[in-house]
């Protein structure tokens, strides 16, 4: 729940030592739903501003207003945030996620972006690519190459993926085609099979590929370095 007539003085709050965010940030960057307390203290304009903050840390989870602290609680419990992911919540790409220069959060370093998969891929490949990027903290493929902002730090990621010979974690069945989504947090992350009921688009305007891709929260994400990455895998990975 974010104090919306404070949030602005709460993300610009001291660091506290030998940490990287402050509690406001790491709040907003790992949350799945987000609710804009006193809601009725700013005006719209003030609101909206509050709203592109949020979004610009975190672009995937939902937000929704609120005045002394009124929720619907079927909003924000029994969501299903780790074994799920709503197709809709990933939308967000096609707009905000190619075009975050950070202008409007105080904290420019945290940012989210969406790399986008249209096609089949090979499971391993992309658990390798996961594994690296979380693991060893660095753009996937550059085990050489000093990055340009050594300071990268993954906070959350989320994907929904078409991917071939997938192996669920404990089993050694494999399944040649499967719809899988992705949960991280930190170097933590999981992946299951999705309902085909859950990957239907919730709206006749939204394409294939936009449907299918990874999002990633983090500071100081190499963006360009990240993509070229990604584009490389899908190169590498797509099976037919």
């Amino acid at each position: 729940m974010v104090d919306s007539k404070n949030l602005r003085i709460q993300l610009d709050e001291k660091i506290p030592e030998g940490q990287t965010m402050n509690e406001a940030q790491k709040q907003i960057a790992f949350a799945d739903r987000i609710v804009l307390n006193k809601a009725d203290l700013v005006d719209v304009s003030e609101l909206e501003n509050i709203e592109q903050i949020v979004s610009d840390i975190n672009g995937t989870a939902k937000l929704s207003r609120s005045t002394f602290a009124k929720i619907d609680l079927d909003s924000i419990l029994n969501i299903g945030a780790y074994a799920d992911i709503d197709p809709a919540n990933l939308s967000f790409a096609a707009t905000k996620g190619h075009n975050m220069h950070g202008h409007h959060h105080i904290d420019k370093d945290i940012s989210t972006m969406a790399l986008e998969s249209p096609v089949r891929l090979k499971w391993s490949a992309v658990d390798e690519w996961i594994q690296e990027l979380l693991w060893d903290s660095r753009v996937p493929g550059c085990k050489t190459e000093v990055l340009e902002t050594p300071g990268m730090e993954m906070l959350r990621l989320k994907a929904l993926l078409l991917v071939a010979d997938f192996a669920p974690v404990g089993s050694e069945q494999r399944i040649s085609q499967a719809t899988v989504v992705v949960q991280g947090v930190r170097e933590m992350y999981d992946s299951f099979v999705v309902p085909e009921k859950s990957t239907t688009a919730q709206d006749d305007t939204q394409t294939h590929e936009s449907l299918y891709k990874i999002v990633l929260i983090g500071r100081c994400l190499p963006k360009e370095k990240l993509r070229r990455s990604w584009d490389m895998l899908i190169q590498q990975a797509t099976t037919g």
